[in-house]
């Protein structure tokens, strides 16, 4: 049965998304409405096979085929009492980096002016869906951790720098940070009444919402456990960005606190970051949970390059993840479990 309706609407954006859609499962769970965003109508089939089934009633689905268009989001503000914007291009084999960040920023920027011009007086917060990778840069000294405070700007310089010879890696960094310092350049503006806040994840893992179609190719924080755990290949891949992790769910969880809590959530970033969470960790994890895929799965070196509690090694690249702890009153998803899940 469907958990009574608090009678509030939600958007998500970029509902399709493996966070967003682990996002609005946990508000439909909560009794909200949620109006999803998406390109294309068709992609949200995958959603509505999976775990949505049961929610269709409380679900409203709108196409936008393009955010970067002035007004694209005037009609899906209209009503709602919050804001996850979660929609961002993602592809690493465009050529111009302006491909991927003038769209974000646009899109960003974008949802705002249509909530600021039709969100209505009942709108109380905006929570956008950024990146640990609008954060963490290289390391300045060995005993630097990375916090809220910081600014991955190194992304945006070396952009700037290589132009179209730089990598997909680099241009999707500092989308992100391009995209959020946006954000945060329109509140300081504007001065909106609704609340805005930020969630940074790192890279996020655990099981999708959707129901996977035949031929399934994982995204982009997925792919490092399904090629470990399939097989396809036969070295450890080095690790993304920081080889920070989260699961999804806590990820979720993180979003929908800051909506809910705008008074403390307003003007604040929150990094989603459980600890590290390494290939060789993952893969060490993974032989000793299913020791008769031991000679499909890559070995590597086991146990090495990490501390033996799971912890972050000294010397490399450390992210604190205390902040969001502490403000939501949780443990993070240790990362045995999150790996677990994802394999299961």
């Amino acid at each position: 049965s469907l958990p009574p309706s608090n009678g509030k609407t939600v958007l998500v954006t970029g509902i399709n998304g493996y966070i967003a859609s682990m996002t609005g499962l946990l508000l439909l769970e909560k009794g909200y409405t949620v109006r999803g965003t998406s390109r294309s109508l068709i992609s949200s089939k995958p959603l509505l096979d999976g775990s949505y089934r049961k929610y269709v009633e409380r679900l409203e689905l709108v196409e936008i085929p393009d955010m970067t268009i002035s007004g694209a989001f005037d009609a899906a503000v209209y009503g709602v009492s919050g804001i996850i914007h979660s929609a961002s291009p993602v592809n690493f084999a465009l050529s111009d980096p302006n491909e991927v960040i003038v769209p974000a920023i646009e899109g960003a920027t974008g949802i705002l002016k249509s909530a600021l011009k039709h969100g209505g007086s009942q709108l109380e917060s905006f929570v956008l869906t950024s990146s640990g990778a609008a954060i963490i840069g290289p390391k300045p000294n060995p005993e630097y951790i990375f916090t809220e405070s910081d600014w991955n700007d190194f992304a945006e310089d070396e952009v700037k720098r290589l132009g179209n010879e730089a990598s997909g890696n680099l241009v999707y960094n500092a989308s992100k940070a391009a995209a959020e310092k946006a954000v945060w350049e329109f509140r300081d503006s504007v001065k909106p009444s609704f609340a805005i806040s930020s969630v940074n994840p790192g890279v996020v893992i655990g099981p999708s919402v959707q129901a996977f179609p035949t031929g399934f190719k994982p995204n982009v924080s997925l792919e490092q456990i399904w090629n470990i755990f399939t097989g396809n290949i036969k070295d450890i891949p080095p690790r993304i960005g920081s080889g920070s992790f989260v699961h999804v769910r806590d990820t979720a969880g993180l979003h929908v606190w800051a909506l809910e809590n705008p008074i403390k959530s307003n003007g604040e970033r929150y990094l989603a970051i459980a600890g590290p969470g390494f290939p060789q960790m993952i893969a060490d994890i993974l032989h000793k949970a299913y020791p008769n895929r031991a000679d499909i799965m890559p070995r590597g070196r086991p146990g090495d390059g990490y501390l033996p509690n799971l912890d972050w090694p000294p010397g490399g690249i450390s992210v604190s993840g205390k902040k969001a702890q502490e403000a939501m009153g949780i443990t993070w998803i240790p990362l045995e479990q999150s790996v677990l899940d994802t394999a299961k």
